[in-house]
């Protein structure tokens, strides 16, 4: 299943946020699809393929001690459109 993440930190741990980006790594059993920045937003988004919410706690947790992470499921409009959401 895809999923959006948006994390927001405090602007004042911007250094180590991007400390643990250079070295942190999705889990396995996730697909990364992309991560974008939000210039000037203190706010990264990714989006990305889990298989359960274990993976997802794999992937917030080493940030939770510098901002919050927002989660939600997602699938394509076209999908959605096709369905008759």
């Amino acid at each position: 299943m895809q999923f959006v993440l948006w994390f927001r930190w405090q602007p004042e741990k911007t250094q180590e946020v991007h400390e643990l980006w250079k070295k942190f790594k999705y889990p396995n059993e996730v697909t990364l699809i992309h991560r974008f920045i939000v210039i000037g937003r203190h706010t990264s988004i990714a989006v990305f393929d889990a298989p359960d919410e274990e993976s997802i706690m794999k992937i917030t947790a080493p940030f939770s001690h510098f901002g919050v992470a927002k989660v939600a499921p997602i699938m394509s409009l076209e999908k959605a459109v096709a369905l008759g959401i």
